[in-house]
C-alpha cells in the first residue's frame, strides 16, 4: 500500500501544490492500475471500448497519474477529550503574511487544542476547519472497524474512510470490495464496485461480463455491459448496434435499443421509425410514436396524416384536429388556431362547448373558463351552477360569478334569495350580504328572519347573530330565538352553547334554558350534558335537577338519565336507589 512520508509531503506543498493536498506519492506509483505503472497501453491513442487505456500523446489521453491522498491525519490535530460544554477557544497559527485561528469542536475528542501550524499556512482556512470534526486518525485497519486506513506513514497517522463505493483510496487494499480508480488528474483515487455504470481505468476494474468503455481523452471511462442505457464510445460498444454519442471527446455515448423515450441520431435508430429533434439544428432527439405532440423539426420525424408544426419553443406532430397544435390557420383541419395560454401556446379550435380557448371570444358562447392563464381554456355555457374564473362575471350567462358555498372555487350564481353572491349589484332581489368592501363570501338575503347576513344593517330586526367565521343569521331576538352574542336578545341574555354554535334568547327565569350559571337570573343553572341543554332552577319539588346537590331535599331522582326532578325522598315516592330516599331505603323504585 502507498503510504506517505513527511519529507515527501513537504515536497509536495514547496512545489506549489494547491488546495486542501495533506500528501502526495513519493514513488509515482502505480495507482492500483496493476501491470499498467503510470501510462495506459498503446493500442487505442483515439479513445475506444474494450481499452486498457492509449499512451499519452498530443491530442490523445493522458496517462494514468499516480495516486495520491488528500486527508486530515497530517495536520496533528490535538484535542482537549470530552464533550464541548462551551464555546471552543481559536487556536492561532503565525502564518505569512497574516496568521490564522482554527476553531473546531470534534463529537468525542472535543476542542481542538494544537494543529501543526507549518503545515496549517500552507493550505486555505476552510480546508484546515473542515477536518477538525471529520479527525478520525489510524495506524492500520485494525483502528478502522469495518472501514480502511488509508495515508499516513511512521511518523504521521492515516485517515479512517469507509472504503465503499466513491470512498478515496491509494490501491485496492484501501476498498473494501472492487478496485481503486483514478478519477481526476491530480491523483484522485476512488473506491468502485466494478458495477455496470461504475468508472473505471482498465478492463480489470469491471465484474464479469463488462467491459471498461474510454473517452478518446480522458482514462476515466465506465464499465458497460452494452445494454440501453450503458455507457459506449461507438455502435460496437452496444448489443443494438446503436451508440448515442456526445460532442465532447472527454465524455462517453450511451447505447440505445431504439424504444419510445431513448435517444436517437437518426430515424433508422428508432424502433418506430421516428427520431424526433425538437428544433431544426439538434443533432440528438428522442424515439416517439410520431403521433399527436411528438417533438419534430421536419416532416419525415412524423407519422402519416401528421405536419410537423414549427414554434417557437420547438416543434410538434400535429393532425389539426381540434386541440392539436398549429401555428397558423392552415395547420387546423377544422376551426381556427388560437393562442390558449401565456405560453403562447397555440391549438386548432372550433369554439365550441368544451373546447379549448384562451379569450372569451374564442368561444361560440362567449365564455371561456380559465382562459388567458398558464394552462389553456375551456369554452363553457356560463349556465347557473357552472365554474367560473375567480371574480370574472364575463364567464356567466347571467354575469355573475361569485365564490361557491364551500368557498374554494367559483360559481355563476342566479341572485336569488339565498344564492351566493360576491359584489352588491349580483343580486335581483335582495341585498348582497357582505361584511366589508372587499368581502366576496355572502348570500342574497332579504333581511327576514332566520335569512344570511353578516352585519345587523342586513336584517330587518338590525340583530345579525354572527358564528366565528363571520356569517350569520337574522334573529328577532325573542325567546328562544337564535343568537351568539346577548346583544341579539331583546332581554339582553343569549345562552349561548359552544357546541352548536348559536345559543337560544333566554330572560333568565325559572325553566328557562341555560348554558352557564350567568344566563339565570332566578336560581341556578342545571346543565346537563347527556342532554346537551340546561335549566334554571331554585331546588323546588318537581324541579328540574342533574345532581342532588341541586335540590333543596338534597334528593334528585333521575331514573338512570342524566336529568331528573327534585324530591322530597318521602315515603311512596320515586327512586332508583337508597340516596333518593330520606328513610335511605329504596324497594321497587318506591322509597319506604
Amino acid at each position: 500500500m502507498t503510504r506517505f512520508s513527511f519529507g515527501a509531503l513537504a515536497l509536495c506543498l514547496a512545489a506549489g501544490v494547491n488546495g486542501f493536498a495533506f500528501g502526495c506519492s513519493s514513488n509515482g506509483g502505480n495507482g492500483g492500475v496493476s501491470g499498467a505503472g503510470g501510462e495506459a497501453g498503446e493500442d487505442n491513442t483515439s479513445g475506444g471500448s474494450k481499452a486498457s487505456g492509449g499512451k499519452s500523446s498530443f491530442g490523445g489521453r493522458p496517462s494514468i497519474p499516480p495516486s495520491s491522498y488528500e486527508g486530515c491525519g497530517d495536520l496533528g490535530f490535538e484535542y482537549a477529550g470530552g464533550a464541548c460544554t462551551k464555546a471552543c477557544s481559536p487556536v492561532t497559527c503565525k502564518c505569512d503574511p497574516f496568521n490564522s485561528s482554527y476553531t473546531g469542536c470534534h463529537p468525542e475528542r472535543g476542542c481542538l487544542t494544537a494543529v501543526d501550524c507549518a503545515l496549517a499556512c500552507e493550505l486555505d482556512l476552510g480546508d484546515v476547519v473542515s477536518c477538525i470534526a471529520d479527525y478520525a486518525p489510524c495506524d492500520g485497519d485494525q483502528d478502522c472497524k469495518t472501514g480502511r486506513c488509508v495515508g499516513g506513514d511512521s511518523s504521521r497517522p492515516g485517515d479512517c474512510k469507509p472504503g465503499t463505493s466513491g470512498s478515496p483510496c491509494l490501491d485496492a487494499a484501501d476498498c473494501v470490495e472492487g478496485s481503486c480508480v483514478a478519477i481526476g488528474s491530480d491523483g484522485d483515487y476512488r473506491c468502485q464496485t466494478g458495477d455496470n455504470g461504475a468508472s473505471c481505468n482498465v478492463a480489470a476494474h469491471c465484474g464479469d461480463g463488462l467491459d471498461c468503455i474510454l473517452p478518446a481523452t480522458s482514462f476515466v471511462g465506465n464499465c458497460s455491459d452494452g445494454e440501453s442505457g450503458s455507457a459506449c464510445f461507438d455502435e460496437s460498444d452496444c448489443e443494438s448496434g446503436i451508440c448515442i454519442g456526445t460532442s465532447d471527446a472527454g465524455a462517453l455515448g450511451k447505447c440505445s435499443d431504439g424504444s419510445l423515450g431513448t435517444s436517437c441520431l437518426t430515424n433508422q435508430q428508432c424502433q418506430t421509425g421516428f427520431c424526433g429533434k425538437g428544433t431544426a439544428g439538434s443533432t440528438q432527439g428522442t424515439c416517439s410514436s410520431g403521433g399527436a405532440a411528438s417533438p419534430c423539426s421536419a416532416a419525415d420525424q412524423c407519422d402519416s396524416g401528421f405536419t410537423c408544426v414549427m414554434k417557437s419553443s420547438g416543434g410538434s406532430c400535429s393532425s389539426g384536429a381540434i386541440g392539436q397544435f398549429c401555428a397558423t390557420k392552415a395547420d387546423c383541419t377544422v376551426g381556427d388556431c388560437f393562442e390558449v395560454d401565456t405560453f403562447q401556446r397555440r391549438v386548432c379550435s372550433e369554439g365550441k362547448l368544451g373546447q379549448p380557448c384562451g379569450e372569451s371570444e374564442h368561444c361560440q358562447s362567449g365564455h371561456c373558463l380559465n382562459g388567458g392563464g398558464s394552462g389553456q381554456g375551456t369554452c363553457s355555457d356560463g349556465a347557473v351552477d357552472t365554474p367560473c374564473d375567480r371574480e370574472d362575471d364575463a364567464d356567466c350567462t347571467d354575469g355573475r360569478c361569485a365564490k361557491d358555498s364551500v368557498g374554494a372555487g367559483w360559481t355563476c350564481s342566479a341572485g336569488q334569495l339565498g344564492d351566493r353572491c360576491s359584489k352588491p349589484t349580483q343580486c335581483v332581489t335582495g341585498t348582497c350580504a357582505l361584511a366589508s368592501a372587499t368581502d366576496t363570501d355572502g348570500w342574497c338575503s332579504d333581511g327576514a328572519d332566520q335569512a344570511a347576513c353578516k352585519l345587523d344593517e342586513h336584517c330587518a330586526s338590525n340583530r345579525c347573530a354572527v358564528r366565528d367565521g363571520g356569517s350569520g343569521t337574522c334573529t328577532s331576538g325573542a325567546v328562544a330565538a337564535l343568537c351568539t352574542v346577548d346583544q341579539d336578545c331583546v332581554a339582553g341574555l343569549c345562552a349561548f352553547n359552544p357546541g352548536n354554535g348559536y345559543g337560544q334568547c333566554t330572560k333568565g327565569l325559572l325553566k328557562s334554558v341555560c348554558n352557564d350559571a350567568t344566563d339565570c337570573v332566578e336560581g341556578s343553572c342545571a346543565y346537563s350534558t347527556g342532554l346537551g341543554r340546561g335549566e334554571c332552577t331554585d331546588g323546588s319539588l318537581n324541579a328540574f335537577c342533574v345532581t342532588d346537590q341541586q335540590c333543596t331535599a338534597k334528593h334528585c331522582v333521575t331514573g338512570g338519565n342524566s336529568a331528573g326532578t327534585c324530591t322530597a325522598g318521602a315515603p311512596a315516592g320515586d327512586c332508583d336507589n337508597a340516596q333518593d330516599c330520606a328513610s335511605g331505603v329504596c324497594s321497587n323504585t318506591k322509597c319506604q
